[in-house]
């Protein structure tokens, strides 16, 4: 009788084993099932390169996909702003600063002291240049102002252009790479409308671009 009981014990505790197992393979079956990819051999992960082939029309269909025009420095970018200002794009529109490297200066040489200089911001300042620079550094360009730093030669030469048409005269222009932080403006999921625009403004402004991608809080 003991043994039949001692039996009868040992079939019931196999018979909750298997069934636990059972069970637990079936959960773990279903949880897999629930996380498997579906059509994982369709899904394709495009490279920077392949995603800027899709032009702007597609890349604007993409889930969390921006457009960026620029870098702008100040008076670039309030001229950005007023031609995008009648679009109302209101929180989809952010701006991003960036850094980069400038190699073209316009500039006026070195002052004899402080004093020679801050007469010559003065003059400036009568003749509607608000955005000239001091520069206070040891070495060849201390008391220098700087009148811009360009990507470009032909930006440097339009703003040479433009000084000259106000009255200044004793600027120079030389080659100088220097690190400048612009500010970019960043369009969260643009449309096909948005982006015809966007290139029609972006042609009054020469020396920026505009590229289309995942937004940069995704890259």
């Amino acid at each position: 009788m003991k043994k039949f009981l001692t039996l009868l014990l040992l079939l019931n505790v196999a018979v909750f084993a298997y069934g636990y197992y059972s069970m637990q393979a079936a959960k773990h079956s279903a949880e897999s099932e629930r996380l498997r990819p579906i059509n994982a051999d369709a899904v394709k992960i495009l490279t920077p390169q392949q995603v800027a082939k899709l032009g702007p029309a597609k890349v604007a269909q993409l889930t969390l996909a921006c457009a960026e025009w620029g870098p702008f420095n100040e008076p670039e970018r309030v001229k950005a702003m007023q031609l995008l200002e009648p679009m109302n794009l209101g929180r989809s529109m952010s701006a991003r600063r960036v850094e980069i490297t400038a190699p073209h200066w316009v500039y006026i040489p070195p002052k004899k002291d402080r004093a020679a200089a801050e007469r010559a911001i003065t003059e400036l300042k009568r003749l509607n240049v608000a955005d000239a620079v001091l520069l206070t550094e040891k070495g060849e360009w201390n008391w220098a102002i700087s009148l811009g730093v360009f990507r470009t030669k032909e930006a440097a030469e339009n703003r040479r252009e433009e000084l000259r048409g106000k009255g200044v005269k004793t600027m120079a222009y030389r080659e100088r790479a220097q690190t400048v932080t612009l500010t970019s403006l960043v369009l969260r999921e643009p449309s096909q409308a948005t982006l015809a625009t966007l290139e029609t403004a972006r042609q009054q402004l020469p020396a920026s671009t505009v590229s289309t991608g995942a937004c940069p809080e995704n890259r």
